[in-house]
């Protein structure tokens, strides 16, 4: 390692590409980062166990295996960075170091590693805690900038008469076999229409992430017209989480978030992401009685590529 190399001012610590073997490592990480700043806050404590966690390192791991990287003291992971690439947008899922290494470099020099190379036009993205003023510093200073809020809004409808309703004539069906039976000769295939929606709506196609929503339990449905075009599409889960979203019209995404609330009852409260943009959305939830959860998150980006107020993201570690 020369010199100039910026890992040689941290002499204990070790950089290398991730395995399947470090992700639990990386999730208690995760886990004591959070804790760390958090519950001096007053906040909640991370609990230990964190599924949706695992599966999303995972998938990470599984897709984009040159952009895990983990840091190391003493063969003990104390930090990692993860990105993923999808299209034209490198997105940072997540940097966490260990406490009492923080502010030592180490994070700075684990997301040198996972960035693009020096060349690539990428337009770089994250979602980062709002109350990490330091990381969204680090963020910034390489083009990451601070751009929308996303909120976390929990609960069940108390009033449910203040949830939208589909417009006459737009209908839902899950994306399955219902669905895709009823797609007429010569129309473009149920992928085909969701690569389409999603490359209007996000700016890139990503199926592979619509697999991995559906491996995670999420129960997607399709939202036509009476002439049997995508309008849009939205997942929700038996567990509560909902999200992603995508549809052609704005004023359509309202209704879509009232439809997936009741169309599966979670066991407990429902969890949705909603973008500053989604400000209908934002509203009804509210009025109908979900609550605002939490710190909002910062969407970070170098340039502009998505519609926010007709896209919701799958959570602030993937678009």
């Amino acid at each position: 390692m020369s010199a100039s190399d910026p890992a040689s001012a941290l002499p204990e610590v070790s950089f290398r590409l991730a395995t399947e073997a470090d992700l639990p490592a990386c999730e208690a990480t995760w886990r004591d980062g959070l804790n760390d700043y958090l519950v001096p806050m007053g906040q909640y404590e991370i609990p230990a166990d964190n599924p949706s966690l695992r599966l999303l390192h995972a998938h990470a791991l599984a897709t984009d295996p040159e952009r895990f990287w983990v840091a190391t003291r003493d063969a003990a992971v104390v930090g990692f960075g993860s990105a993923v690439r999808r299209g034209p947008v490198w997105f940072l899922s997540m940097l966490f170091v260990r406490p009492g290494l923080q502010a030592g470099g180490v994070g700075r020099e684990l997301l040198r590693r996972i960035l693009p190379a020096p060349g690539d036009d990428a337009i770089l993205a994250t979602g980062t805690d709002s109350a990490q003023p330091i990381s969204n510093g680090l963020y910034a200073s390489v083009g990451i900038v601070p751009r929308m809020p996303m909120f976390n809004l929990v609960g069940r409808p108390t009033r449910p008469g203040e949830l939208s309703s589909l417009p006459p004539g737009v209908t839902a069906a899950p994306l399955d076999g219902a669905d895709r039976a009823g797609r007429r000769v010569g129309r473009p295939t149920l992928e085909m229409e969701i690569d389409e929606l999603d490359e209007t709506t996000l700016g890139f196609r990503h199926g592979i992430d619509h697999d991995f929503v559906r491996r995670q339990g999420r129960i997607g449905f399709a939202y036509r017209d009476g002439r049997g075009d995508l309008l849009g599409y939205g997942y929700t889960s038996e567990v509560g989480r909902i999200g992603p979203i995508a549809t052609r019209d704005p004023d359509l995404h309202a209704p879509i978030v009232a439809d997936l609330i009741d169309a599966v009852v979670p066991r407990g409260a429902s969890a949705i992401w909603v973008p500053g943009p989604a400000g209908a959305t934002m509203q009804m939830l509210v009025r109908a009685g979900l609550r605002m959860e939490g710190f909002p998150v910062l969407v970070c980006w170098s340039r502009p590529f998505a519609d926010f107020a007709r896209y919701l993201p799958i959570s602030p570690g993937l678009l």
